[in-house]
């Protein structure tokens, strides 16, 4: 394993940083991202140095950045595509599409987001804050894993929930009593977890 450059560095102190206020609310198991004890310890040392202020900086000017490259992804690859396609709007056929916007969600996000976070992890750290995190073996192994849980919900989300969704609108698939319990379930289980995180927000 390489040694970190100082904007990965960053951009693994920034998703720490991420992670620990997320476990500090309630959340210290997130699907797919689970850490062992060392690796939460290497994540608060790695937090440690970075301010709420420059964390919600980092969430915006991120947030931001990935908008930007989102929207020029899909005027200069998305949108050449189909057309080269289908010349005409009328012909456009549900599957093709959907492929089409499943790749370009791929290669936006499968790209982007680790761009953007690494230049908005520089942008938003200061000199102080870069002095003070070194490359270590265990820092550049929790970088590459955390590296591959991106990638893995990356390819998750745009390999099977984008096409999926997409195909279910386009052909009105019915999904009957079955998955509108599923989504009032999901719906009460969201606001349970929010209420547990606010109650417990409160009393620390």
């Amino acid at each position: 394993m390489g040694e970190l450059s100082k904007s990965k560095l960053a951009r693994v102190a920034f998703w720490a940083k991420n992670m620990t206020v997320l476990r500090d609310s309630g959340y210290k198991w997130w699907p797919g991202f689970t850490y062992s004890e060392a690796e939460w310890a290497q994540m608060d040392r790695l937090a440690a140095p970075i301010s709420g202020g420059a964390y919600i900086k980092f969430t915006w000017v991120n947030a931001f950045l990935f908008i930007v490259f989102a929207a020029i992804f899909v005027v200069c690859f998305f949108v050449p595509i189909v057309t080269l396609m289908y010349p005409n709007p009328a012909d456009v056929q549900p599957l093709p599409f959907s492929l089409a916007l499943a790749t370009t969600a791929l290669l936006s996000i499968g790209i982007g987001l680790p761009l953007t976070m690494q230049t908005s992890a520089w942008l938003c750290a200061s000199e102080e804050v870069r002095a003070q995190l070194k490359s270590t073996p265990e820092t550049e192994s929790l970088a590459a894993r955390v590296s591959w849980q991106l990638l893995r919900m990356t390819l998750i989300m745009c390999g099977i929930l984008v096409p999926g969704m997409l195909l279910w609108i386009t052909f009105n698939i019915d999904g009957g009593p079955i998955l509108s319990g599923l989504k009032f379930l999901l719906a009460i289980a969201l606001i349970a977890s929010t209420a547990v995180t606010a109650l417990k927000q409160k009393q620390s």
